[in-house]
């Protein structure tokens, strides 16, 4: 019986993330797969949160913002660093 994929997100030109029946969770970036079960995407998106959020205060720090600059508004056309990559 064929798997069909539920489509959790996708930027159109950059990647997608789907469900398949079977369990496991398919993030797609570019021409690389990861195929992880729940608990592995679970963890794999603590770890980019927290590098993320890393990276974030590593930048600011390199460039003297201070905590302020969190408090940008969200744009509904995309993050303004990249343009190219757009909310659902």
């Amino acid at each position: 019986m064929p798997c069909k994929p539920a489509l959790l997100a996708r930027y159109e030109g950059f990647g997608s993330v789907t469900r398949c029946g079977h369990g496991f969770v398919h993030v797609q970036v570019g021409l690389t797969t990861l195929t992880l079960t729940e608990a592995q995407y679970q963890r794999f998106v603590a770890l980019l949160t927290d590098s993320a959020a890393n990276f974030e205060r590593e930048r600011l720090a390199e460039t003297d913002l201070g905590p302020e600059a969190y408090d940008r508004q969200a744009s509904e056309s995309g993050d303004a660093e990249y343009p190219d990559i757009l909310p659902n």
